[in-house]
């Protein structure tokens, strides 16, 4: 028997030996999410006092972290931390919110470049362009230059948020 059909025929038991061993461990699936406080915060988004549906909404932490929803045919939503799980973290958050970005998880068809080329979708960013991104329907005081902010509290689970189209200032409203 030559060196490699020998080397061959011990490394089959070994192989084996291992993939059983691997199988057989007990690996936990998910994440555990207990120990960031997420706090469940829904509401409503209004353009004009108009439902703004389809629209995304972005908190965003200091440490530029983001939770994200998108907003139903009624403008409502549903903070999640990411996809496996609602809510977000406690603490002051600035809001953005984009009839054009994406929460990157696919659901959206196009993409922000408005094609619909299947790569998946890219969440907000702050570009360096001041130019609005064209079919964007949220005043830029709202989104890239947010003056929107809310400090997420225990005691919060719904937060509006009523837009004007002149992007004068607004206050979120939290009960």
């Amino acid at each position: 028997m030559n060196l490699s059909t020998r080397w061959f025929s011990l490394s089959i038991p070994f192989l084996a030996i291992t993939a059983l061993a691997v199988s057989g461990c007990d690996v936990q699936s998910g994440a555990d999410y207990s120990s960031l406080g997420l706090i469940p915060i829904s509401g409503e988004v209004t353009l004009d006092n108009e439902p703004l549906s389809g629209a995304v909404v972005f908190f965003e932490a200091p440490d530029l972290t983001q939770a994200y929803a998108t907003t139903d045919q009624e403008g409502r939503y549903t903070i999640k931390f990411n996809s496996e799980i609602e809510g977000v973290t406690p603490g002051t958050k600035i809001v953005r919110i984009s009839t054009t970005a994406s929460t990157g998880e696919g659901s959206e068809e196009a993409d922000e470049d408005g094609d619909e080329d299947g790569a998946p979708a890219r969440r907000f960013t702050r570009g360096k362009k001041d130019t609005p991104h064209p079919g964007e329907r949220v005043p830029s005081q709202y989104n890239k230059k947010s003056t929107l902010t809310v400090e997420v509290t225990s005691n919060d689970s719904i937060v509006n948020f009523h837009l004007k189209s002149d992007g004068s200032s607004v206050t979120p409203q939290k009960s």
